[in-house]
């Protein structure tokens, strides 16, 4: 992961270049307004003259000085009002030659006084996530790939796999719709090979789409993060723990595959409580049972996530055993 360092200098270059790209807009539009209009380009002109002007003014000391102070202020807000006047009447915005900064807080600087604006804050988030799912297949997979017919047509005593993963498929593409700040959390649950991972990576695709940040990895290698930067072993600036709160949807995969230890059971429920009490939405995998997840777990943990998180319980067999065997078959 990139230093907090790293990620503010390449946060300041996007910073700095909308600067430039909205400079080097406002001398496009004065030139096509010039060409087009060449009377605002005459009542511009005068304006630019104004500081000479005044200059004169104060140093001739000449006649009622405060006079005509006032008369060159009159007469500059005429010819702006005149050139804004002009530019309605040819279809153009009135302020279509002033600058249009990308953040109206810091005027594109960054800063806010001696703040960071938070335009730059969001920029320098988004970048770290960006950095944190390098990594991550999230290009991987998609709902147009997810194929229903691995899932079997029969069942034993009630649904079939394939019509309870029909509805779990398609209140995922619904939830990846409509997904906002707002959006329920849920826990796929189901075992190895069922798609969990297939379609919480198609929510990723959709949502990123949609404009919001989202994190995703293995709880695994995200504890394992925590844990280096928290004892010390990893750079001081990184802050993998800030990202996983942070996101605007976060993905844990395969919950319960992480070595047991008081530090990551203590980071787990750190990291659930924190974004539920915040309302992020967390999408968790997890192979394990509820018998398995009381097991490992402690009991305010296996609560939170039973009451507050929607469950999607996973049926069929192995999809990748299958795709295996399909694509043997086929090279006979």
């Amino acid at each position: 992961m990139a230093s907090h360092n790293e990620i503010h200098a390449q946060a300041m270059q996007i910073v700095t270049a909308r600067a430039q790209e909205a400079k080097l807009s406002v001398r496009r539009r004065e030139e096509e307004i010039a060409g087009k209009l060449p009377q605002i380009a005459a009542l511009r002109r005068e304006l630019a003259g104004t500081s000479i002007q005044l200059t004169k003014i104060i140093l001739s000391g000449q006649g009622n000085v405060k006079q005509q102070l006032e008369e060159l202020k009159q007469r500059n807000l005429y010819v702006q009002s005149r050139i804004e006047e002009l530019l309605r009447e040819n279809g153009y915005p009135a302020d279509y030659l002033g600058l249009h900064p990308v953040c109206p807080l810091c005027k594109d600087t960054g800063f806010v006084g001696n703040e960071k604006c938070t335009c730059l804050k969001s920029l320098m988030k988004e970048l770290s996530i960006q950095k944190l799912n390098e990594c991550s297949p999230l290009k991987l997979s998609s709902f147009e790939t997810f194929d229903l017919r691995y899932y079997p047509a029969q069942g034993e005593g009630g649904a079939s796999p394939r019509e309870i993963m029909g509805k779990i498929f398609d209140y995922c593409v619904d939830y990846a719709e409509r997904f906002s700040h707002h959006s329920p959390s849920l826990m796929l649950m189901g075992n190895t090979g069922l798609g969990k991972t297939h379609l919480s990576l198609a929510i990723a695709r959709r949502v990123i789409d949609k404009g919001f940040t989202v994190l995703y990895g293995s709880t695994q290698d995200f504890l394992r993060a925590v844990e280096s930067e928290h004892f010390g072993r990893a750079q001081e600036e990184n802050d993998t723990l800030s990202m996983l709160l942070q996101a605007d949807l976060l993905i844990l995969d395969d919950l319960g595959v992480e070595f047991n230890s008081d530090f990551y059971v203590s980071s787990v429920y750190n990291v659930i409580n924190t974004r539920l009490n915040t309302e992020k939405p967390t999408i968790i995998n997890s192979n394990l049972t509820v018998q398995e997840m009381e097991k490992k777990y402690s009991q305010r943990i296996v609560s939170r996530l039973f009451s507050s998180y929607n469950c999607l319980r996973f049926a069929g067999k192995d999809i990748r055993l299958l795709k295996k065997r399909e694509a043997a078959a086929g090279s006979r």
